[in-house]
Formats: C-alpha cells, structure tokens, sequence
C-alpha cells in the first residue's frame, strides 16, 4: 500500500514521457533566463478576491516571473495572490525566512497559504512565529528536505552549504517539519533535481505524487498547476473564509460564514401567545322530582 496520495490531471493535456520531458527542459530553459528580469520585476500583486490569500516563493535561482501562470490560476479561483521577491537567494536562508515573515507582515496578510517551490519550502519551514501565527498551510513543490547529496560536490553558496544534508540547517529542518502539522509536500513522479525519492517526501500519509515527471513542471506546467489549485480548493472547501457583509455605502458590517446560521437574537425573540378564549358555562340540568 502507497504511503501517498497520487494526483492524475484530468483537465490538462495528456502528455507521453518524451512530451514531458521536451517541455521539462523548455521550462528549465524559461527558469533561468527569468532569473536577472526577476531581480528588477516583481509581478503586481492581485488583491480583489473572496478566498484566502496565497502567497507563493521560490526556490533556488528562482525568479518571480516564473509564477505568472500558476498565479492567473490562482486569482481565476478567486484568491488574492502574492509573489514575494527573495533576491539573489545565494545567500543565508534564514534570512529570507525573515524577509518572507516581514513580507506578510507589511503587507498585513493573514490565514494565508504559501505554495513553496523547492528550496522556498525550506524557507518557509524556519519562520519565526509571527509568519507561522499568519499562516493557514503550507504547499511544498519538490521541496529537499533532507538537503542534496550535489551540495558535497558544488558548495559554492552559503545556501548550499546549508542544504548539505549533514549541516545543522537540515538537521533543525528535520526537527521542524516534525512538528508542523499544517504542511503538504507535493513531488513529481521523477524529479531530475532531486533525483532520489527520499529527498523531497518527508513520508506523511497525505504527501501528493503528481503522475508526470519534472521538477519546474510542478508550478509551471499545466498539471502541476491543476495539482495546487485542486489542492487548495479542496482545503478551502474543509471551512470557507468567512463572506464580509457591506451596507449600501460598501462599508463592511461584519463577517458571516457562507452557510447561513440562525441569528441567536432573531432566536430569542417568541411570538406572544393569544389569550385562550374563556369557556362558555354549561347550562344546568333540571332535576326531575
């Protein structure tokens, strides 16, 4: 029995293995040459929406630029959406779990969920409690959570010295991920990033296998999108953001949840009872002498 769900796309387009192989390296070759545009250009950020908010982080060399479909997506569904700017990311990753908690904060965002692609799931894993209280779930894409074997080869970066999976980085990764209930981590048939299965399924039940190969397939390509928004769907669809309630000048009221519930003010109220009509008296009866 699969410790793991698998998720089959049912909308997008069916692809053979030499299809997915052929985009795999088109988006390869889209991530990189996006990488210096996504240092000057953040995509806007999309606002208007009913549902919770998403904000969505990259992973090693990743750029902004590289969510656009994943975020019109997103936004068709309703949600308001965020990409956060993380810089050169060859730095300290600690430091862009503080600069993703103060991103939520400045941007008073709340009962979000983050959707993690690769190394951003390791950033989103070590923020302080002030970005996991503003935090519903967490969505990790390919995320190597026991760091990479490659970083013994290449520790070019303090980021991948930090991914080196004998660092105390992973070791304290490890340790939180253990305690993080509110995660699910999504990883791809075969993954020629992380190349070793037990490098990027932590081994919970709810752990998603997406049915194609890939690594930047999973937020680029046309099934890993249906992957996160069917997934986040099915999570908001467990308890609904709660609908505000405007007057006519479009000032907000309250909030009620999109299930009408009985008002307990209207369920005090009793209709008075009407009095009882008084019994009319019974004639007597004469006694016969």
């Amino acid at each position: 029995m699969a410790d793991h769900l698998t998720f089959l796309p049912e909308k997008s387009p069916s692809r053979n293995v030499v299809v997915q192989i052929l985009f795999e390296i088109i988006y390869g070759i889209i991530y990189f040459v996006l990488y210096i545009p996504g240092l000057l250009v953040r995509p806007g950020d999309i606002t208007e929406g009913d549902k919770r908010a998403v904000v969505l982080v990259s992973g090693f060399f990743g750029s902004p630029l590289t969510w656009l479909k994943c975020r019109a997506a997103l936004a068709a569904q309703g949600h308001p959406v965020y990409v956060v700017r993380l810089g050169f990311q060859f730095g300290n990753l600690r430091s862009y779990s503080e600069k993703l908690q103060r991103f939520l904060e400045e941007n008073n965002l709340s009962d979000v969920y983050l959707v993690c692609h690769s190394m951003g799931g390791l950033v989103a894993a070590h923020m302080g409690y002030r970005g996991r209280d503003r935090t519903r779930k967490i969505f990790t894409l390919g995320t190597p959570f026991r760091g990479h074997p490659l970083t013994f080869l290449f520790p070019v970066t303090f980021a991948t010295l930090q991914m080196n999976p004998l660092s105390p980085f992973m070791r304290e990764t490890k340790d939180k991920y253990r305690t993080l209930s509110s995660i699910q981590a999504v990883f791809a048939r075969f993954d020629e990033i992380l190349f070793l299965k037990k490098l990027n399924i932590p081994g919970r039940f709810d752990d998603v296998k997406l049915a194609q190969i890939g690594h930047a397939n999973l937020f680029m390509g046309p099934a890993g999108i249906e992957c996160i928004t069917e997934l986040i769907a099915a999570e908001e669809a467990k308890d609904p953001k709660p609908v505000p309630v405007k007057d006519a000048n479009g000032k907000v009221l309250q909030a009620t949840a999109k299930v009408a519930q009985k008002s307990p003010a209207r369920a005090a109220v009793t209709k008075p009872k009407k009095p009882k009509k008084a019994a009319k008296p019974k004639p007597a009866k004469k006694r016969r002498k």
